[in-house]
């Protein structure tokens, strides 16, 4: 009797809260959806929401991120420009985006610290890249976006499952919506790999890449 007392309270305090977390998990994860139980393959274009935050994640996945950029109608909409510490390059390209095309708006800034930086060894990155996530976390939940526009490198990483964690809390509602480089053709990047179960829209600017992929999305060359 005293050994089937301890089995009920093992499933009552382990078994349950287990099931219940896998249930939010797959309440919540969009890799159990097709694109077109989330959005209907609308295009970029059709960019909704009252706030959007934009990751520059520096060198040529800014400079495809600002082309990308230019093609939606963001005046009626907050933006929040996020850049790694130390780009300035990142955050003087947006500062010129908002005062060219958005009259000093809507637009703030937030920098965020590198998870690694080039050439770091992997071990070493481990702290970086917790610090990265933890101040990350903190602003964003600030924020709180209603999108969040990706396209690497790994910062945007932390950055995605960091938002993804406070969907299944309940904190936040972000739509994490990714498109992968141009330069992607064949095969996916890494961080896009890694990011593709998580995101509500997954976007890729080659035909190659969308026949692989049930869940990419493909318009075309985007930037």
């Amino acid at each position: 009797m005293q050994l089937e007392s301890y089995f009920c309270a093992l499933v009552v305090t382990v078994c349950i809260p287990i099931l219940l977390i896998l249930l939010r998990v797959l309440r919540t994860a969009p890799f159990i959806q097709l694109p077109k139980h989330i959005n209907q393959r609308k295009s970029l274009k059709h960019l909704t929401g009252k706030h959007v935050s934009i990751f520059l994640g520096s060198g040529g996945h800014t400079g495809e991120m600002m082309k990308l950029v230019f093609k939606l109608d963001l005046h009626n909409i907050k933006r929040t420009w996020i850049y790694s510490s130390g780009d300035t390059v990142s955050l003087h390209r947006a500062q010129s985006e908002e005062r060219e095309h958005y009259n000093n708006g809507n637009g703030s800034y937030i920098q965020i610290p590198r998870a690694r930086t080039v050439g770091q060894p992997y071990f070493s990155s481990i702290p970086t890249t917790i610090f990265s996530i933890f101040v990350a976390a903190v602003k964003l939940v600030r924020h709180s976006p209603d999108v969040i526009l990706l396209n690497g490198p790994g910062t945007c990483i932390s950055i995605a499952y960091m938002l993804f964690v406070f969907k299944l809390l309940g904190l936040n509602h972000t739509k994490i919506i990714y498109i992968e480089s141009l330069a992607r053709v064949k095969r996916l990047s890494l961080s896009g790999r890694l990011i593709m179960p998580i995101t509500n829209r997954f976007i890729v600017q080659w035909d190659p890449l969308y026949k692989q992929y049930s869940r990419a999305e493909f318009y075309g060359m985007l930037m």
